[in-house]
């Protein structure tokens, strides 16, 4: 896939570590847009945005606020996107993460995170859309029958059934 054709995610997070950490994560199969404060994400929300993110990360302490009041005061919808956020923050508060997902993040982490963590979320969250580097298959064909939203491991091990036919296929073998 060339640079011009990635699905972009926005990234709204001050920390430079974290951003490096984004990048050995998202930079293969994604295109990561930074913003550093609220008002840089929301001065590109209001330009005519030609290419929308499939997600947007998001960190709640900005150097220009909290990523929960703009969430509160603002929907995705009056600002033209309608994308899953995951918020990834130092906060463990209980009320904040109730009040993320009431305002419809769609998932949440608390820093520091694991690298598999988020790779894991991002698929669960992008299931279907076949935008995570041939992790997801958009649709398996059988018999003319259609199969969507399949996993790698998933298309695999229907692969290995469809490919022994009537013979039972060991455990060994599945786990190979």
């Amino acid at each position: 896939m060339s640079e011009l054709e990635k699905d972009h995610i926005w990234i709204i997070e001050d920390d430079e570590g974290c951003r490096f950490v984004y990048d050995q994560i998202l930079k293969k199969d994604f295109e990561p847009v930074y913003f550093t404060t609220i008002f840089s994400f929301k001065s590109h929300i209001n330009q005519s945005v030609k290419k929308q993110p499939v997600l947007i990360i998001a960190d709640l302490n900005l150097p220009d606020g909290n990523f929960l009041d703009f969430l509160t005061t603002y929907k995705r919808s009056d600002l033209g996107v309608d994308t899953p956020i995951i918020i990834i923050s130092s906060d463990d508060d209980a009320d904040s993460l109730r009040l993320c997902f009431k305002e419809g993040v769609d998932d949440y982490l608390t820093k520091p995170f694991r690298k598999n963590e988020l790779i894991v979320k991002i698929e669960t969250i992008l299931r279907g859309k076949n935008t995570f580097g041939g992790t997801i298959k958009a649709k398996v064909s059988i018999d003319g029958n259609s199969i969507e939203g399949l996993t790698t491991k998933e298309r695999k091990l229907l692969e290995l059934f469809l490919e022994n036919g009537d013979r039972k296929t060991c455990r060994e073998d599945i786990l190979n």
